[in-house]
């Protein structure tokens, strides 16, 4: 009867301190704007919150087994198969995604600043961290999106839309040239040039005579990048003009 006694007792003294240390941690959290009074640093403290509490319960666990061993091994015994189940959940949860984010970058070889589209979301990837990919929308918005949660679903690797240019200019080629053989020349010259675009093909028509034995063509070139018109224009007249401008 006395180790009954004993043992109650220590049941009874766990549950009163598990009780002050639930009033403790509400009070704690409902003094926090007066505490902390920078909006910036209460913020911290917050987001940091659930994870201290988990902490400080997972403390008190330890404490509760170590303080029930003697008096009644069987509630101990309890109270640490609850407490290996909390830490290995907690650890299932915080590393799902980091296991879950190390495979999806590997097999879709994602990088920063790809547009993809992936189940319900589409925009921009601005950056990874441990646990989300960070998506940016067409709105402006940052999604953090839990790498466990794109597992299985289809990622779709979006092409940024071309924003294609154009410039026009003539040149003059001999007559005996002028066949539709040497304007097939001169287009696939101009689709070998790194700076043509492959969506949009070049435009070369005959304008008109100069001379008997001259013929004026006009080049329509499309690019993505305008700046390089001008080597394009040159390196078109060097090999196919008959009188350099």
């Amino acid at each position: 009867m006395a180790n009954l006694n004993i043992s109650n007792l220590g049941i009874y003294t766990l549950l009163i301190v598990a009780l002050i240390l639930f009033i403790a941690l509400r009070l704690l959290t409902w003094l926090f704007p007066l505490i902390i009074t920078k909006t910036e640093r209460r913020k911290i403290a917050l987001r940091y919150k659930s994870l201290c509490e988990l902490l400080i319960w997972v403390l008190f666990l330890l404490w509760a087994v170590q303080f029930l061993y003697t008096s009644n091994q069987p509630f101990a015994y309890a109270l640490f198969a609850i407490l290996f189940l909390i830490v290995a959940y907690s650890a299932w949860v915080g590393l799902k995604d980091i296991i879950a984010g190390a495979f999806l970058k590997a097999t879709h070889k994602l990088s920063i600043n790809e547009l993809i589209t992936v189940g319900d979301y589409s925009g921009k990837i601005v950056g990874f961290d441990h646990s989300n990919l960070l998506l940016e929308t067409a709105l402006g918005e940052t999604l953090y999106i839990p790498y466990s949660s794109l597992l299985g679903k289809v990622i779709v690797k979006m092409q940024p839309a071309e924003s294609i240019h154009r410039h026009s200019f003539k040149f003059e080629i001999d007559k005996a040239h002028s066949t539709r053989e040497d304007t097939e020349k001169i287009r696939g010259f101009i689709l070998t040039m790194p700076w043509a675009s492959l969506k949009k093909e070049p435009q070369i028509r005959y304008v008109t005579d100069t001379t008997y034995d001259k013929q004026i063509i006009e080049v329509t070139l499309y690019s993505i990048e305008k700046e390089h018109f001008q080597d394009m224009e040159r390196l078109i007249k060097e090999k196919f003009s008959t009188s350099q401008d």
